[in-house]
């Protein structure tokens, strides 16, 4: 399948490379740019963890020239490519919840409030209140917006040539400001609604959300919200298609 990479760099590119590994042709059309904030304040305190929900957060936290972080300090992550990205950055007690936000609440519940406040390291934009729920099982948690993302306005060049020429099989999308920026992007290059033969493969509900109005082909949504799973959508729509030519 030739497929449209939405996410942020550098993880698109990763995804990309990946997509190329299963047999698949990726174009990359980031729709969101990530922006650090070097000055945010992470305030002084004996953190007994970080939790983490992006690996953009890491990346903030491993950029600033004097880490307020100690390395040693337990960093417990959403997925496992979070957590290998913060092994790689220096965070060698980093853990992974191994899904979503239930799970890295989870983990996190099983710390012991008596051992020290929390710090919850993350973007502008939040899914849900991690922070507050964590707080209501006896935590002290100190929330620090370390980046932003700014929506990109148009598709890339390359992106857009595909589909008008009708050459996209699908489309990836991770999150739901990702979506509501190519949907925006979509409609302002003229190219919406996409085709029928378009698949748009979702992380979550809420990241389908925003495609209702601008494709008239199948929105498919990942079983649990990590790339596996968002893979194995492409997978099974790759052998029903070839199923379907085989007839």
């Amino acid at each position: 399948m030739r497929v449209i990479v939405t996410r942020p760099e550098p993880d698109d590119d990763r995804t990309a490379r990946a997509l190329i590994r299963l047999g698949h042709e990726a174009i990359l059309s980031p729709m969101l740019d990530v922006v650090l904030d070097p000055k945010a304040k992470i305030p002084e305190a004996s953190y007994q963890a970080v939790l983490v929900t992006s690996s953009n957060a890491v990346r903030a936290l491993a950029a600033r020239t004097n880490r307020p972080i100690a390395p040693e300090t337990p960093l417990l992550t959403v997925g496992d490519q979070t957590a290998l990205e913060a092994k790689r950055a220096g965070f060698s007690a980093a853990r992974s919840a191994g899904g979503g936000v239930e799970d890295l609440i989870a983990l996190a519940s099983g710390l012991k409030p008596i051992d020290g406040p929390l710090l919850y390291a993350t973007g502008e934009a939040r899914a849900g209140d991690l922070a507050e729920r964590v707080k209501q099982r006896g935590f002290e948690v100190e929330t620090v917006i370390l980046y932003r993302t700014e929506p990109r306005a148009r598709l890339a060049k390359v992106a857009e040539a595909a589909l008008s020429e009708g050459s996209v099989d699908g489309v990836l999308l991770y999150s739901r400001r990702t979506a509501a920026a190519f949907a925006l992007a979509l409609r302002a290059g003229g190219l919406a609604p996409l085709g029928e033969n378009i698949v748009c493969f979702c992380l979550s509900d809420a990241c389908a959300e925003p495609l209702a109005a601008v494709t008239s082909g199948k929105v498919m949504v990942a079983e649990r919200p990590d790339q596996l799973a968002l893979f194995a959508l492409i997978e099974a729509e790759t052998g029903a298609r070839t199923a379907k030519s085989d007839e």
